[in-house]
């Protein structure tokens, strides 16, 4: 062999181990960008997981939330409404006092109302007959001897009341109505029957 052929020989050696050599370098540097690509991937599906389950606890709280507010409106309605009734059984029950009880009641309230002693007292059609004029006559009779005109008469005009009565002079009205009397208390009342209903 001469010195050329072994000059060339040589140099396709060098060349194939340098070949062999970046083939290598090469297939190294691209098993690492796959390897990193793999923990990256690794690493973006563990953080989409959690976010996902992030999400989905947020979701199932904020949902819980919801549930309670609404279990909890819906308690405070039928509190509310169980309120209600016991307020509109209290009209129903002064309504269904007995005459005389009824005509007591009423004698109080139209002493304590009248202001002169000659008002005129509006019923319910239904409740003209409940003011009869011996009620009347009491009540004048005890507004004079209190000082008063004692001259209080009944109106020929009725009014749609839930019991109890209007008391007018002139332009002035009161109204004494149970429905009217019970929204005034009703602020201070109410929780008193809550605590009888509820224990709150």
């Amino acid at each position: 062999m001469s010195g050329a052929e072994k000059l060339r020989e040589k140099i396709i050696a060098e060349a194939k181990r340098e070949a062999e050599a970046i083939l290598a370098n090469a297939r190294q540097r691209a098993e690492n960008i796959l390897s990193e690509a793999r923990q990256e991937a690794d690493a973006q599906k563990k953080k989409m997981l959690q976010a996902a389950e992030q999400q989905a606890e947020d979701r199932r709280q904020r949902n819980l939330t919801i549930a309670e507010l609404d279990a909890r409106k819906a308690l405070l309605a039928a509190k509310e409404e169980m309120i209600e009734e016991i307020f509109n059984q209290a009209i129903s029950r002064l309504n269904n006092l007995k005459e005389r009880e009824y005509e007591n009641l009423m004698y109080n309230m139209l002493l304590a109302a009248a202001e002169t002693g000659d008002e005129e007292v509006i019923a319910a059609e239904a409740d003209r007959g409940r003011f009869q004029k011996t009620l009347l006559a009491r009540v004048n009779k005890e507004l004079k001897a209190r000082g008063k005109k004692g001259e209080l008469t009944l109106s020929t005009e009725t009014r749609e009341l839930s019991g109890g009565f209007v008391l007018r002079a002139g332009n002035v009205e009161i109204n004494c109505s149970f429905a009217a009397l019970l929204r005034m208390q009703r602020d201070r009342l109410e929780p008193v029957v809550a605590e009888m209903l509820f224990g709150t």
